[in-house]
């Protein structure tokens, strides 16, 4: 099961990875972002703040990744049916949104 990340950025920021600026939206495999699923957990490494965010992949049918200046915001989407009370988790700019989020940066992890 592959699980797609779609990345919006601001159009009134400007986001530069090594080296080159990115625009718009575009999809997490066209600048080096993938889901690991691994047991119930589905993770990433979102490469604005270098933060790695983990989330639960049951019924997990795709992440939105949002990019506002140094601000990113990590949406869990998933099907009606795995719908439980979210959680919002942050670190060193970055928020998760999703069932069960832990965020993880240099040893440092947040859980919700």
């Amino acid at each position: 099961m592959t699980i797609p990340v779609f990345v919006s950025i601001d159009p009134k920021s400007t986001v530069t990875l090594a080296g080159k600026a990115i625009a718009g939206r575009l999809m997490g495999d066209e600048i080096g972002i993938t889901v690991n699923l691994q047991d119930e957990r589905a993770t990433l490494t979102e490469p604005f703040n270098n933060v790695q965010v983990s989330m639960a992949a049951l019924g997990l049918n795709g992440i939105n990744v949002i990019v506002n200046g140094e601000q990113v915001h990590v949406l869990g989407n998933y099907d009606p049916d795995n719908i439980v009370f979210r959680c919002s988790a942050s670190l060193r700019g970055t928020t998760a949104i999703c069932n069960s989020a832990a965020l993880t940066r240099d040893g440092e992890t947040v859980h919700s």
